[in-house]
């Protein structure tokens, strides 16, 4: 029934959102061209750019004629009898036709077909693809011969001249760490319960480096320690040593006290600790 009376059935909306995204493509683009033309590095790319920019102007002439495509108004009767006129303020005029010659038929109004309408958009788009294309590749080479104007300053490596190293001295090694204790044995006697005795042990340093010492527990935690830890270079330190007999067992006491160093504990001397605790 539509193509009987000359209707073109197309889906107006879908046809309508084509031509707006291209329309905007368009806009973008030749945007994108104006601001390039002020920043081509040379007038031939200016030149293209301009160019671009009035085919894409065209396509949008395109686009607004295909938009705004309407039917053709009815024709009238002075339009198909130019001797037919009419002035202002009269009614025009109808001249009864002679007889035996026909009247004239008005020319009928076909719409283009629906294979027409959809041919002339794919085209459209495949010119917009085309003309992004150009853009693109345009777009390429200006940034291609932007950096080949660039100059390139070669940095040539400063000539270096070897120098022997200066000769290292090494440095003379330290003396090792060694101390000697006296007395080697104190016998503290007789030790009631309760009371406690004392007796004093001398340290002396042998090296030529201040030495820093300790002094092992005891086993039968009886024994207390007063001493100074750091000892100098070729110096003496006392160490003091309490038995208490409160916390010392009943008998024979003899305790051998490990003396170290604190940063190599290999390095010791020992002396020994003896009483007997009634």
């Amino acid at each position: 029934m539509p193509e009987e009376f000359g209707t073109v059935n197309l889906k107006e909306g879908t046809q309508q959102r084509e031509i707006d995204l291209l329309r905007r493509h368009y806009r973008v683009h030749r945007d994108s061209l104006n601001r390039m033309v002020s920043d081509a590095p040379s007038s031939h790319l200016a030149t293209e750019y301009q160019k671009l920019i009035g085919e894409i102007d065209m396509a949008v002439r395109k686009l607004d004629e295909l938009e705004g495509r309407s039917a053709a108004p009815p024709p009238t009767i002075a339009d198909t009898n130019p001797a037919i006129k009419t002035s202002p303020g009269n009614r025009p005029l109808v001249r009864t036709p002679d007889a035996g010659v026909p009247p004239p038929v008005p020319p009928i109004y076909q719409p283009p077909s629906i294979r027409a309408a959809q041919n002339r958009i794919a085209i459209m788009v495949v010119a917009g693809l085309v003309v992004l294309g150009i853009i693109g590749w345009l777009i390429w080479r200006a940034s291609g011969e932007r950096r080949a104007a660039s100059p390139i300053v070669e940095q040539q490596p400063a000539a270096t001249r070897t120098a022997s190293p200066p000769a290292v001295t090494p440095a003379p090694a330290p003396a090792a760490v060694s101390f000697r204790i006296t007395p080697t044995t104190a016998d503290y006697g007789t030790i009631r319960k309760g009371t406690r005795a004392v007796r004093q042990f001398q340290v002396a340093n042998t090296s030529d480096t201040v030495t820093e010492i300790d002094v092992s527990r005891s086993a039968c935690r009886c024994l207390y320690y007063d001493y100074n830890a750091k000892i100098p270079a070729n110096g003496k330190e006392t160490i003091t040593v309490t038995i208490d007999g409160a916390r010392a067992k009943a008998g024979p006491l003899q305790e051998q006290v490990e003396v170290h160093a604190k940063k190599d504990p290999s390095i010791s001397s020992t002396f020994t600790v003896q009483a007997t605790i009634k």
